[in-house]
């Protein structure tokens, strides 16, 4: 899942309640003995998202990161990526 510039990133985004942790946690589930995956949530004021695919174990623990924006959740995906990337990096 490799390129050239950079691992492949997929980014799941909907309203409250849609199923994005749960879509994730099945795509865990589903790729994680073929390929290296990690997670980073973003939430306005928690790392609950987090936390939830820690408890379900859909991957291991130090492959989830929990992003707090203190905003908007998109806003640190469309206009100011640092916050993750910085997640990442740790």
């Amino acid at each position: 899942m490799t390129q050239a510039n950079g691992p492949l990133r997929v980014g799941i985004g909907g309203p409250v309640g849609s199923g994005k942790t749960t879509l994730t946690e099945k795509l865990c589930k589903a790729l994680r003995d073929e390929f290296s995956i990690a997670v980073v949530t973003n939430d306005i004021y928690t790392k609950e998202d987090a936390m939830m695919l820690a408890r379900l174990q859909a991957l291991p623990e130090d492959r989830i990161v929990g992003v707090e924006t203190g905003g908007c959740p998109h806003t640190a995906i469309r206009e100011d990526a640092s916050i993750n990337l910085q997640a990442i990096a740790e």
